[in-house]
């Protein structure tokens, strides 16, 4: 016994259902309101050892969160902080 089965447009069924699911996603993490450890190390260009130093200013001024060994910024924060950050230059 030998069952063949005609589906023509399931491939765009598929691709239809994977598409809405990424921009759901997508707009889950927009809504997001902070930033991982890693993340706000790459916005700030600066390590996470770098980061998570007390002798830093960037605990100080920036808003965060820790639960264990997990930090979660602020992205208000951290905008804030780059937006407002001046690079000072010193003579020799």
């Amino acid at each position: 016994m030998k069952v063949t089965l005609d589906l023509p447009d399931l491939q765009d069924v598929v691709r239809d259902a994977v598409e809405s699911a990424i921009t759901d996603r997508q707009t889950k993490l927009f809504g997001w309101k902070y930033y991982t450890l890693k993340e706000t190390a790459e916005l700030l260009q600066v390590k996470v050892s770098t980061l998570l130093d007390k002798r830093m200013p960037f605990l100080n001024e920036i808003e965060y969160s820790q639960s264990g060994k997990l930090f979660w910024f602020s992205k208000k924060s951290v905008e804030d902080f780059i937006s407002n950050r001046s690079i000072r230059r010193y003579k020799r």
